[in-house]
């Protein structure tokens, strides 16, 4: 019984912490000794109940665990830029953004401008339509069908550009390749002559966190080797971002 409750106290604390617990504060906080937290989080690590990113060394809730989080408390926004979004902005010299998903809108809640700003529709602040961004569509893909459905219907499909998809159903054919790929792009959708790239920052339950997205001139692509080299720096940064809070990929 004691185990029990030792291993259900561990679960709480690490649930109501939003950036990970050390294994000295469950330590302090639970007053177990060392050597008993080590083998209880090693259990509970092994059953998918614990992960541990492997950047900071701070445990968070695991895939197995999910039932214990409640999905309906608003989290705190990704301020101030995680040091991975700094160092997206450095690498490419374009503008990047975080977008999160607050009171049933893609918000986006980081944005540093390029070294060549650009105008655009999205600011910080700024809700994201869902129909017309990268990035707002890889929070939405994140959704059950039904749910995602339902959300593009509680917003206008305003046609932005030429090429903003136009219904809901060619949204929705949209989401599929998005979560077997990991990103998105949109290229004019919102602002014409932009191109667009997001990928997902993701929590240790695997859910969708927020969205890291570059935002560039199509005209600055210098070839197709050079697009996909920013897909894939957009990726890296999500990645460090996910590790850092905690996830991690299970093995099939």
């Amino acid at each position: 019984m004691q185990l029990v409750r030792r291993a259900l106290g561990v679960l709480r604390v690490v649930a109501e912490a939003e950036d990970g617990v050390c294994l000295k504060d469950l330590v302090d906080r639970l007053d177990i000794p060392l050597s008993s937290m080590h083998r209880l989080v090693a259990v509970l690590a092994d059953s998918k109940c614990l992960t541990r990113s492997p950047t900071n060394r701070r445990y968070f809730l695991g895939p197995a665990a999910a039932r214990f989080l409640d999905e309906e408390h608003p989290q705190q926004t990704l301020t101030p830029p995680h040091p991975a979004v700094i160092e997206l902005r450095r690498r490419t010299g374009e503008a990047v953004l975080v977008t999160e998903l607050l009171g049933g809108h893609a918000v986006c809640t980081t944005f540093l401008p390029g070294a060549r700003p650009v105008g655009m529709f999205a600011q910080f602040g700024q809700r994201i339509p869902w129909h017309a961004d990268a990035s707002a569509r890889v929070l939405l893909a994140d959704q059950t069908p039904t749910v995602a459905h339902r959300m593009l219907l509680q917003q206008p499909l305003i046609p932005f550009t030429r090429t903003t998809p136009s219904n809901v159903e060619a949204v929705m054919r949209r989401l599929a390749p998005i979560t077997q790929r990991g990103y998105d792009t949109s290229e004019s959708e919102l602002d014409e002559g932009l191109f667009v790239v997001g990928a997902p920052i993701r929590l240790p339950i695997g859910r969708v966190r927020a969205a890291v997205s570059v935002a560039m001139p199509s005209t600055r692509l210098l070839s197709d080797d050079h697009r996909e080299d920013i897909i894939q720096t957009v990726l890296v940064s999500a990645a460090e971002m996910s590790s850092h809070f905690g996830y991690a990929e299970l093995a099939a």
